[in-house]
């Protein structure tokens, strides 16, 4: 479990800037946008789960990129709204400093305090740790490794928010952003990180080609690491196959960077470069999160709560749904609708709609099923999907299922669900 913080500025940076109706579009477009997991992004001090929060943040991402909009300016909007002193999560921010008060006023360097302390302070970014580095000509160089992700779980755009959480941070001390924040190294692989976001993608050899113009070549880790001038400790992340970015490919509806130049991609770790100026003194690093406290109860918080209202009011059309297993049955906002086997058939069906979104089923799946097909040999499973169609019929304003080709299925959802078994 980690802090909301970072999905907790987002959700009010939406409530902010696009209209109840925009908002609604982008929770029904995922079934994770559930009311548990609205509620965790927007209670202060809440926590949820690393890999939701990596997947909400990622619907986000993708939902500006389908509006032809920047998802890096909204990030960038979203933390110097907050960190001018609209920030909606001051109390929480300001109590993470607490045990550190007396080290920050202390301090010859706000801000490399401030980035050495982020690791202990900030449980989202998972495994990570700084690597200090040189100070030349006023100026340093310090270096961040993360390990985010899991094999196989990964979040296309997470490092995005991540750059934005880590440039912004000295912030929310009464200092400026770091200077620069680069992104070396990445875990996703170039096609992770392009998305489908652009067409005529192909690996010849070791050059990657993007409508017939290299953009890429392959490469180790351990180029990323000579490069860096960094000593690392496990030799076996060096030999880790990578592809360099020579060039810069751009999003050309939204104008933003999908693969950025000089970075490396597929990479074991995640590598930030951060540079900044060295020596900031901060008089009174908390007095801008202090301050913000008291205009946030007056001025700033009340608009974005009638926002909040608003988009719980308009999401009223949820329809519940819930499968008790005391007498094998399903009802849809609290009235019984199927039991037995049906009811089986819709509860997994609905397991894993509101886990993936899918819509599409074999009929096979369920064939293999031994609480619903007890005979293998007979197992009668066209017969007992036709009972269930049946049955939604008397539901189909929230879902129902469309029988539109041989051996499958269509689960067809018209209003948000939230399903869960008791």
């Amino acid at each position: 479990m980690v802090s909301n913080v970072l999905l907790r500025m987002a959700h009010v940076e939406l409530l902010s800037s696009y209209s109840t109706r925009d908002v609604i579009e982008l929770f029904r477009s995922n079934p994770l946008f559930e009311t548990k997991a609205l509620d965790s992004s927007w209670f202060e001090d809440d926590s949820i789960d690393l890999e939701t929060h990596k997947t909400l943040l990622d619907s986000m991402t993708k939902w500006l990129f389908s509006r032809s909009m920047s998802p890096d300016r909204f990030i960038d909007n979203m933390f110097q709204r907050f960190t001018s002193g609209e920030n909606a999560s001051s109390r929480f921010i300001l109590r993470s400093y607490l045990p550190l008060v007396p080290k920050f006023y202390a301090t010859k360097d706000v801000r490399k305090l401030c980035l050495d302390e982020m690791p202990k302070r900030q449980t989202l970014l998972g495994d990570a740790k700084v690597i200090s580095g040189k100070e030349e000509n006023g100026v340093r160089q310090d270096w961040m490794v993360l390990n985010i992700e899991a094999e196989k779980r990964f979040s296309t755009n997470y490092m995005r928010w991540i750059s934005g959480l880590i440039r912004y941070a000295p912030c929310f001390l009464n200092s400026d952003a770091f200077e620069k924040v680069n992104i070396l190294a990445y875990q996703n692989t170039f096609q992770e990180a392009l998305d489908g976001q652009v067409i005529g993608l192909a690996l010849s050899g070791d050059q990657l080609i993007i409508n017939s113009k290299k953009v890429g070549h392959q490469v180790s880790f351990g180029d990323c690491i000579k490069e860096s001038g960094l000593t690392w400790e496990n030799e076996a992340d060096l030999n880790t196959k990578c592809i360099y970015i020579d060039e810069n490919v751009i999003d050309p509806v939204s104008g933003c960077v999908l693969l950025n130049k000089g970075s490396y991609y597929g990479a074991p770790v995640n590598l930030v470069e951060v540079s900044y100026k060295a020596g900031v003194v901060t008089q009174d690093p908390f007095s801008k999160l202090m301050s913000s406290i008291v205009n946030q109860e007056f001025d700033v918080w009340k608009p974005i709560q009638r926002s909040r209202e608003e988009l719980l009011n308009a999401l009223n059309d949820t329809v519940n749904v819930v499968y008790y297993k005391s007498d094998d049955s399903i009802s849809v906002n609290d009235r019984h609708l199927m039991r037995n086997v049906p009811a089986r058939i819709l509860r997994n069906l609905l397991r894993e709609y509101t886990k993936t979104g899918r819509e599409e089923y074999e009929n096979r799946e369920f064939k293999r099923d031994p609480e619903i097909c007890m005979d293998p040999l007979r197992p009668n499973f066209e017969s007992r999907l036709n009972r269930v169609v049946t049955h939604l019929k008397t539901v189909s304003q929230y879902f129902e299922i469309e029988r539109h080709r041989r051996g499958g299925f269509r689960f067809i959802p018209k209003c948000r669900i939230s399903f869960h078994e008791e």
